[in-house]
C-alpha cells in the first residue's frame, strides 16, 4: 500500500492581521510563530524591531547562565510553560557580564572592561552606552602601546562629623574588570529603548 503525501500551502494572512495576532503572543510562542515560514518570519522580525507594537504583558521569566552552556548562551526559564529556552546572545559573552538592572525586556550589563550595554535577549539587539571613562571620576591608565590597562577612580573624601564632602579626593587604581564591582550598584531604564527614547541612570 502506497502512502500519499499531500502538501498544502498555508493561506496567506494579511501582514497587518498577522502583526496583530503576533502582538498578543507570549514570547516563546512568538519565537515559534516566527519559524513557521518566511512570511511569518518577516512579520516576527518587524515586530521585534518595533517592540512598542507588542501589546501582551508577559509572564515573568527567569534569565540565567549555566556552566554547561556556551559562554554566549543564556537560559530563559518560562514560568508559563515550565520550560527552559537557550538564547544565543551577541558578544561580549553573557557569562563574563554583570547584570546591573533590567526593564522593558532589556538588560543593563557591565562587560569585562566595565563598559555598560543595553541588551535585549529576545531580539539580540545590543546598544553600547557611553564609555565609563566619560565619567569625570574615572581616568584611564594606558600601557606603552596606548591600550587602557586599568582605571583610576577618584572619590571625594567625606567628613562624617561635618556631613559634607571635602575638597580633597582619594585615588584608587582598579583592573578593567574590577571597576564594575565598585562603580555600579544598580541601573534603571526610564522609557523604552525599543522606541529609541530612553534614559539610563
Amino acid at each position: 500500500m502506497e502512502t500519499k503525501i499531500v502538501v498544502r500551502n498555508l493561506p496567506e494572512l494579511p501582514r497587518d492581521v498577522l502583526m496583530d495576532i503576533f502582538a498578543l503572543l507570549e514570547i516563546p510562542d512568538l519565537k515559534r510563530a516566527g519559524s513557521v515560514c518566511s512570511s511569518w518570519r518577516s512579520v516576527y522580525t518587524s515586530l521585534c524591531s518595533q517592540l512598542e507594537l507588542y501589546k501582551r504583558p508577559q509572564t515573568p521569566c527567569l534569565l540565567y547562565t549555566s556552566e554547561s552552556a556556551a559562554h554566549n548562551v543564556a537560559c530563559l526559564y518560562s514560568l508559563a510553560e515550565k520550560r527552559v529556552y537557550s538564547l544565543t546572545l551577541p558578544d561580549p559573552p553573557i557569562h563574563s557580564k554583570y547584570l546591573i538592572g533590567s526593564s522593558h525586556g532589556w538588560l543593563i550589563t557591565a562587560d569585562e572592561k566595565s563598559e555598560l550595554h543595553l541588551l535585549n535577549p529576545i531580539t539580540c539587539q545590543q546598544i553600547a552606552l557611553p564609555s565609563v571613562i566619560t565619567n569625570e571620576r574615572v581616568k584611564p591608565v594606558f600601557d606603552d602601546a596606548g591600550t587602557i590597562k586599568e582605571y583610576e577612580l577618584w572619590e571625594p573624601k567625606y567628613d562624617v562629623e561635618l556631613d559634607c564632602e571635602l575638597d580633597d579626593h582619594h585615588k584608587s587604581t582598579h583592573a578593567l574588570d574590577k571597576l564594575r564591582d565598585l562603580f555600579y550598584i544598580r541601573a534603571y531604564i526610564f522609557a523604552n529603548p525599543s522606541t529609541r527614547s530612553y534614559i539610563v541612570v
